[in-house]
């Protein structure tokens, strides 16, 4: 019987540990990539603002080349909507609208992810250019 009180005891101990991590744990997250492309910002914007050019630089887009895209809006504006549609579990389902545009400095999205997962997530291009001298 003493076993079975202090394997209990364990038992209690692990699930408060557990509980109270839970409460300072974020539940956010931030992912950062960075790119450096040799053209001048404003080029480069003008070129990113437009999401149909994702296709040509998404990792999701090139996992599935027969992936059902469909478009919503004019492109390159605020409320422009990229979605898509595929088996590959990768790529999922979900559509991407653009949600601001600061000119030639950023440009504001929100991911609305259905499959293979529910969430809805914002996201960001930020533009600045290098220093060549």
């Amino acid at each position: 019987m003493d076993i079975l009180k202090k394997s209990l005891a364990g038992v209690g101990i692990v699930i408060v540990f557990v509980l109270l991590l839970g409460l300072v744990v974020k539940d956010t997250y931030e992912i950062e990539r960075q790119v450096e492309i040799k053209a001048s910002k404003d080029v480069v914007f003008e070129y990113a603002k437009y999401l149909k050019n994702q296709d040509n630089y998404s990792v999701w887009a090139t996992q599935d080349s027969n992936m059902k895209k469909e478009y919503r809006g004019v492109d390159g504006t605020v409320g422009f909507v990229s979605a898509w549609d595929s088996d590959n579990e990768e790529v999922g389902k979900g559509e991407q609208e653009i949600t601001a545009i600061y000119d030639g400095k950023r440009i504001d999205f929100e991911l609305r992810f259905i499959k293979p997962f529910k969430a809805t997530d914002l996201a960001y291009m930020d533009f600045q250019g290098l220093d060549t001298n």
